[in-house]
């Protein structure tokens, strides 16, 4: 199974922030502004002909040289080397990770059967809204962790100065290494098998 894994700012739902759910541990960005493009990452939009999207952002750095963002490299998964020159790649689960009030690195949800895109995207609303996205998959196969559930050493994710796999720096962990891939299979088969309580429909009002 492709595998990608993604560290974004933590907060409860990710339906936009608000008093009730502010977004932390996200980086310098989100420390100045209150907000990221992850904050809607759960929150479910109906696009004709289509149904129900999930719009997932990861932010990519930006390049000083470029002045740009840079690309998601997605031919660095295990089984994508040879995808260099595409501009997405489809049936890749993503697994959503943030740094918690515990300082502790979960998984906080994820994507099944999503497509990833190497830049960033737009989405523009009718209210004249644009939400920035990489990651796009049906709502059906979105999960989202409830918090207490994120806090189970179950959900741990690997950090490379831990482990000799896992985030480093970057937000973005490609899970390409041959030491990590007893614990991709072993993660897999828990998203694979979960049961319990998914919020994706929970939001800060409830």
């Amino acid at each position: 199974m492709l595998t990608l894994f993604c560290k974004i700012s933590a907060m409860k739902y990710y339906k936009g922030a608000c008093e009730k759910d502010q977004p932390y541990n996200g980086g310098k960005f989100v420390l100045e502004n209150g907000y990221g493009a992850e904050q809607y990452n759960f929150l479910s939009v109906e696009v004709e002909g289509v149904g129900e999207l999930c719009l997932g952002f990861v932010e990519t750095k930006t390049n000083p040289a470029k002045g740009s963002p840079n690309d998601l490299h997605f031919e660095k998964i295990k089984g994508c080397e040879t995808l260099k020159n595409e501009d997405s790649v489809d049936g890749v689960l993503v697994v959503w990770c943030a740094t918690t009030a515990l300082n502790e690195t979960s998984i906080v949800g994820w994507y099944r059967n999503a497509t990833i895109f190497r830049t960033y995207q737009e989405c523009e609303f009718d209210t004249g809204d644009v939400q920035l996205y990489n990651v796009i998959a049906l709502k059906e196969n979105c999960v989202l962790l409830p918090q207490g559930e994120r806090h189970r050493h179950i959900w741990d994710a690997p950090v490379a100065k831990v482990r000799t796999f896992g985030f480093g720096q970057s937000m973005i962990w490609y899970a390409s290494e041959d030491a990590a891939q007893k614990y991709i299979i072993d993660i897999t088969d828990q998203i694979e098998n979960y049961k319990g309580e998914n919020w994706i429909d929970r939001c800060a009002e409830d």
